[in-house]
């Protein structure tokens, strides 16, 4: 059986939030004011902001959905109570025909993506208008079918959440192992002697500027996308080339370089990670490639460079430029940074070694369900699912 397609214009409204200026908004609640909603608050909770509530039509519940129209284009969230900022829409509807939680799940679906982000306008930064919205069809069954899909759906989707968290609580035991051996980064409270990267490294280089394609060559090309927030990698959405023997002693990467991103959002910019794989890979421009001299372990400066200290001293320092946050590799070479002994880094790159091992273990498990889920959900929106 196969559901009645509806082009969204039919069952939905969407309405965009409003600009307001940060001089505008407060930290703190008051009466009369309102929770002002960015992207990031639909993310984490860690930075409130409050406006005055004279926006009744630009405000949203958690009955509705929410969309970002610019930043990470075509994203969908479940709404919060608040007045939306103007990089995103609301996405209202019949509740008495559409379910919100099955509508979250086809609007956040591989193929609706797909589709979408093929039709949004604009060249490096993208965006989404409402008509593209309106005009997208979608599958939608019976009032009760969809909640009976949405559940299945949520119960798949447990699983992957579950794994994100453990490997959350995984990479925040590995930054509980680095202050306990070598202690508070701000403080200093073991007496380490204090230096700059740059004494820890032979060398610090930059990558190809040699465009990469999707096309299959030699080499597949790290891009600062394949580096997380963490330090771990994604390889899911790797580039290729090809590359001259004299290239490849510049551009090739080997197990235990350190990867450093010198330009990003300011959020992100200096993402940093060890390089673990056997496989030859190239680097592009937009990273800096760092090799440790006797005095350094690589676990050592990466995971210095991914704790909080390392992550407020990257931001701020870092110059914008349109948008985008940069540090050069005399920059990164110049943090200040404690100098502990060689042999207690070592033992600390082989108690986070563990740690990495069921990392991958808990990412293993989490690439199995995301596929039950899409096949769950492929299923679902064809009506051949076993309700």
């Amino acid at each position: 059986m196969s559901w009645p397609l509806v082009q969204l214009i039919d069952i939905c409204d969407t309405t965009q939030g409003v600009q307001i200026t940060k001089d505008n908004t407060s930290a703190k609640p008051y009466d009369g004011g309102y929770r002002y909603l960015y992207i990031a608050d639909f993310l984490r909770d860690n930075k409130l902001s409050y406006i005055d509530d004279k926006f009744d039509h630009k405000k949203v519940t958690i009955n509705d959905l929410v969309m970002a129209n610019t930043g990470s284009p075509g994203k969908v969230f479940k709404g919060k109570d608040g007045i939306l900022s103007n990089n995103l829409f609301k996405i209202s509807f019949n509740q008495e025909i559409v379910d919100r939680d099955y509508l979250y799940f086809v609007l956040s679906s591989e193929e609706f993506q797909y589709i979408l982000q093929s039709q949004m306008k604009g060249g490096i930064q993208k965006h989404l208008g409402h008509k593209t919205i309106s005009q997208q069809v979608i599958p939608l069954p019976p009032l009760e079918t969809q909640k009976q899909i949405a559940a299945v759906l949520e119960k798949a989707d447990q699983l992957r959440k579950d794994c994100q968290q453990m490997e959350q609580e995984l990479n925040s035991l590995v930054q509980s192992v680095f202050i306990d051996m070598f202690g508070d980064p701000v403080t200093n409270p073991k007496g380490w002697d204090v230096g700059i990267i740059g004494e820890m490294l032979s060398s610090a280089n930059y990558g190809t500027s040699e465009k990469s394609s999707t096309e299959k060559k030699k080499f597949p090309v790290l891009r600062m996308n394949n580096i997380t927030y963490e330090g771990n990698w994604d390889f899911s959405a790797l580039k290729y080339m090809d590359m001259s023997k004299e290239d490849e002693n510049k551009y090739l990467v080997k197990s235990g370089d350190i990867l450093f991103n010198r330009t990003n959002s300011k959020e992100l910019v200096g993402k940093t990670a060890v390089y673990r794989e056997a496989t030859s890979m190239a680097y592009a421009g937009y990273l800096v490639r760092a090799r440790c001299n006797e005095l350094a372990h690589p676990d050592y400066i990466s995971s210095f460079m991914n704790s909080k200290y390392g992550k407020k001293t990257l931001q701020s320092m870092c110059k914008s430029i349109v948008g985008m946050a940069n540090i050069n590799a005399k920059e990164f070479q110049k943090i200040k940074i404690a100098k502990p002994p060689v042999e207690l880094q070592e033992k600390f790159a082989i108690r986070i070694a563990a740690i990495r091992t069921k990392v991958a273990d808990v990412k293993q498990q989490e690439a199995e369900y995301n596929l039950l889920f899409n096949a769950l959900m492929q299923k679902a929106f064809k009506g051949e699912l076993n309700l």
